[in-house]
């Protein structure tokens, strides 16, 4: 039954379409309710992100880590500004899975740009970004432009997310208002050991609302975990298409009705494998409660939340 498992595909361009008829958009609310109930996983076309953009951002990955080391370091998370994550993370800074060994992948952070004058600047997830010495051109300016183009692509994909929910359509109006999110380059290098406890990246859930994932294209690795058949479902890496994914805050608002899907990197082959997600984390100061008001309106925040999170799987906080 596990081979006949399949993350489903869903073409969101009705919602681009200002002649789409309201079936058509209908039709995309129900496969993505459907998938975020099932799956917690799917793969979106149709999402109007330009494709020279998107492979900007794999050679932008692909660029960076082949810096030397003291250039990547230059730029680590050690040197970002307070607590706002920024910079480069070291092959083994993080540990997604308590029982295995820290991640073979290395990453680099990117947030809203920030000016440190900011009174924000030096908060949980708020900062200057730090940048590489690499050409502007080519590294930063298509980064700022993917960043902004990922927002619009969360806040399209949250709209119709809620449109399939008994509420108002305003229901999360607050949490998208001041957004918080943040974009990594990944690195997976080829795995040497054979060690069963050594993945690319643990098994986890994402912390956020919603991740966006764009994938080297035929460079597979992501596994999703299907709860019914307690098997691994592996997601194709296919060009011009994103993995979208329900994070724990999802699941918290609709009291566990999305599921925020377990998934794991596992590095197959003897080649480099680069990605790039986009967690969208929203309004930090946003409550974690459910919808539909059946708890305590006194709940943690999703800052609280997300910080708790990122304590328990970094090395370095």
């Amino acid at each position: 039954m596990a081979a006949s498992l399949e993350i489903p595909l869903i073409d969101i361009s009705p919602f681009l379409d200002d002649s789409a008829s309201h079936a058509s958009r209908d039709a995309v609310v129900d496969q993505v309710r459907n998938a975020c109930m099932t799956y917690g996983f799917f793969q979106l076309e149709g999402h109007g992100v330009p494709v020279h953009l998107q492979e900007a951002m794999l050679e932008c990955a692909k660029t960076f880590f082949d810096l030397p080391l003291e250039k990547k370091t230059a730029v680590g998370m050690d040197k970002a500004m307070g607590k706002s994550n920024r910079g480069y993370e070291v092959i083994g800074g993080q540990t997604l899975q308590p029982d295995t060994l820290p991640d073979l992948k290395e990453g680099f952070y990117i947030g809203e740009e920030m000016s440190p004058d900011n009174p924000k600047a030096g908060s949980f997830l708020r900062g200057p970004n730090l940048w590489p010495d690499l050409p502007e051109e080519k590294f930063r300016q298509p980064i700022n432009e993917y960043y902004q183009h990922m927002l619009t692509l969360d806040h399209l994909i949250l709209k119709v997310i809620t449109s399939g929910m008994p509420y108002a359509p305003e229901i999360l109006a607050e949490f998208t208002t001041d957004p918080n999110a943040t974009l990594r380059l990944l690195h997976y290098p080829p795995q040497k050991s054979k060690d069963a406890r050594q993945l690319g990246a643990g098994a986890h859930t994402d912390f956020g609302c919603i991740t966006l994932l764009l994938q080297q294209p035929d460079q597979t690795g992501l596994q999703v975990l299907y709860p019914p058949t307690n098997s691994w479902i592996p997601v194709p890496a296919v060009a011009n298409r994103f993995v979208v994914n329900v994070g724990d805050l999802l699941y918290g608002w609709t009291k566990g009705e999305y599921r925020s899907a377990v998934h794991r990197v596992i590095n197959n082959g003897p080649q480099h494998r680069y990605s790039v997600p986009f967690f969208y984390t929203g309004n930090l100061s946003f409550k974690l409660r459910p919808l539909d008001g059946s708890e305590d309106a006194n709940g943690i925040t999703v800052e609280q939340h997300v910080m708790a999170r990122y304590n328990t799987t970094y090395a370095v906080k």
